[in-house]
């Protein structure tokens, strides 16, 4: 099953579990159902508190009756979190509004499938075999699989069978009947799924993240509330992990460990991921956020400002030159300011660059090739030349100025611009 759910659910298993624990008392006063007797009473409770199942009235559960797959849908999308809401149309038409989102959820997670292209059947009686396949499906418990002394297991189903007894949480309806094609009742079935969180939350390793920051585009760090055990690898504790990345724009996209290591105490994982260069957002781990920004600054218009003449502009429209042509008077052109856009979420207030004459075909500028020529402040967003007298008065000739805009996460625009004053 996706790890986003996954993860949903053993936190909520974990935390529910130890309520119980707690507090047993709560669990008689959880439900009202009269109908609900001894052998499946910490099942409902625990089921009904956590929100996952309903009674057929206020005081009837109907444990004796048998459960139908759109019920059996709509419980299994309560149990995993799933998000019933915008879930993708799975494209079966026989669904009512109270069933149709949990199985276009479980379809998307490829839990479930219909009984044909267009049909899902939700009023269909649910058999324990399919009861298997759902549970196993579900829970991810495909690895547990054992043989059975069971006689009447095969086809479709045995896998899912032999995974269930694998793990202990059933052991059929005799000692070689599963029951296979035995429709299942609502009170067993609950049974079955609570036993199925009881042993998931038991015997499934989730690594927790605790805190993490960002190495760089490609590496996250991750300390982790517990350290990892022995028998289990970095690997193996990163692919637990839900890791996403919410961009700027608003949208998200699940991330898949590609490579993880553990530090010495194994309380800290390096990830790999995908390249986020270019990128700004917020990393998800577990609901730990951090945010990133890999982006470099984006460059734009800016202004040159001269003693007695319209201002003249130039536009770097995101790109890392641009040129402008200064009128000159008697052979020189006043400077008296310039003011430029270049924009990062990550820029500090005040924050300088320095802006270096690179070259020049004015002899009597030579001598400031590769030093400063000026200095450029930030102020209401928008970067000015701090006066100076160097750059007062340029004589007529080719100047190209470059200046590097670094953001306090060490990305950079590397900017050039070429400034010819006189026609």
């Amino acid at each position: 099953m996706a790890k986003s759910f996954q993860k949903f659910l053993t936190v909520s298993a974990t935390a529910a579990l130890v309520a119980t624990a707690v507090a047993p008392a709560a669990s008689a006063e959880g439900h009202s159902f009269t109908d609900v007797n001894d052998r499946y009473d910490e099942a409902v409770s625990f089921l009904y508190e956590n929100g996952i199942i309903s009674g057929k009235t206020p005081t009837k559960f109907g444990t004796g009756l048998n459960l139908t797959r759109g019920d059996a849908a709509v419980i299994l999308a309560n149990s995993l979190g799933l998000d019933t809401e915008t879930a993708p149309d799975a494209g079966f038409k026989d669904l009512n509004a109270r069933v149709k989102g949990s199985v276009n959820a479980l379809a998307a997670e490829g839990i479930i499938s219909g009984v044909s292209k267009e049909k899902f059947a939700p009023d269909q009686l649910l058999t324990r075999g399919a009861m298997a396949k759902f549970l196993v499906t579900s829970f991810g418990l495909e690895d547990f699989a054992e043989e059975t002394p069971f006689t009447d297991v095969g086809g479709v189903f045995a896998p899912y069978i032999e995974a269930l007894y694998g793990t202990g949480i059933t052991s059929g309806k005799t000692p070689t009947k599963y029951g296979t094609y035995i429709e299942i009742t609502r009170g067993d079935f609950a049974n079955l799924l609570y036993n199925t969180i009881v042993f998931f939350e038991d015997n499934i390793y989730f690594a927790e993240a605790k805190s993490a920051s960002v190495t760089n585009s490609k590496t996250l760090s991750v300390t982790l509330a517990e350290a990892v055990p022995e028998e289990f690898t970095a690997q193996d504790a990163a692919d637990t992990l839900y890791l996403a990345v919410e961009y700027k724009d608003g949208t998200v996209e699940e991330l898949t460990p590609s490579k993880a290591a553990l530090s010495t105490d194994r309380k800290t994982l390096t990830i790999e991921h995908k390249d986020l260069a270019g990128k700004e957002g917020i990393l998800w781990v577990d609901d730990v956020e951090v945010a990133f920004d890999h982006a470099a600054p984006v460059s734009g218009a800016g202004t040159i400002i001269l003693e007695g003449k319209p201002a003249v502009n130039f536009d770097f429209a995101g790109k890392n030159t641009a040129s402008v042509t200064l009128p000159a008077t008697n052979g020189t052109a006043n400077l008296n300011g310039i003011e430029l856009t270049v924009a990062d979420s990550s820029f500090n207030a005040n924050q300088t660059v320095t802006v270096i004459l690179a070259s020049t075909d004015v002899a009597e500028a030579k001598s400031g090739e590769g030093k400063t020529w000026g200095v450029l402040t930030l102020k209401d967003g928008k970067w000015n030349l701090v006066d100076n007298p160097v750059y007062d008065v340029i004589p007529a000739g080719n100047y190209k100025l470059q200046a590097e805009f670094k953001d306090s996460t060490a990305n950079a625009a590397n900017l050039t611009l070429d400034i010819k004053v006189g026609e």
